[in-house]
């Protein structure tokens, strides 16, 4: 099977440093955002591709323009975000993917492979689709996306999150999103 393997992929772990993004007991949103992170762009090695760029790769705060900025300098073609979602609502639940308002078709796209291999995945996570938003970095002119991967605040799927292998299951996931969205590039 032929995909683009010089596509340019951006992966942005969320937060960092002096920002931990949602925590929860000792549980660091930060910190699960890095080492999905470490786990996909393995997974995007192994897999073929040759050309990926972090936005952080140790525990250090990143501000959110300067993210675009390296994914802008790297000439990327594709930016993953990697968050973990919270809420006031403890029983809350799901992954979803996010978009710009003004989203291109392309980030429609990964952004629906990754839903789709979530529920083939986790079928007992809820699909909370894909939603639009103005966050500072998705507003590129490549296609970009917003994973989040689960809630912290839910014991549950803090649980979940915490573990090593689930981690790198989202991982998968997401590699195979962008597989299959390289083999349409």
């Amino acid at each position: 099977m032929y995909f683009n393997r010089e596509l340019r992929i951006c992966l942005d772990p969320g937060h960092g440093g002096s920002d931990n993004g949602a925590t929860w007991g000792c549980v660091e949103e930060d910190d699960i955002n890095l080492s999905v992170g470490f786990y996909l762009q393995y997974e995007l090695q192994l897999a073929g591709f040759q050309n990926i760029e972090m936005t952080r790769v140790k525990d250090v705060h990143v501000a959110l323009q300067r993210r675009v900025e390296i994914a802008s300098c790297y000439d990327a073609d594709l930016f993953i975000s990697i968050h973990c979602d919270s809420f006031h609502n403890k029983k809350v639940h799901g992954q979803a993917a996010w978009v710009s308002n003004t989203a291109s078709g392309n980030s429609f796209l990964i952004a629906g492979a990754i839903n789709k291999e979530f529920a083939k995945r986790f079928p007992e996570h809820k699909k909370r689709g894909i939603h639009h938003a103005d966050f500072t970095v998705l507003r590129q002119y490549r296609p970009s996306v917003l994973v989040e991967c689960e809630f912290l605040s839910n014991p549950d799927t803090r649980k979940f999150l915490k573990e090593p292998e689930n981690q790198r299951g989202i991982a998968l996931c997401i590699k195979n999103a962008v597989t299959w969205y390289a083999e349409r590039q």
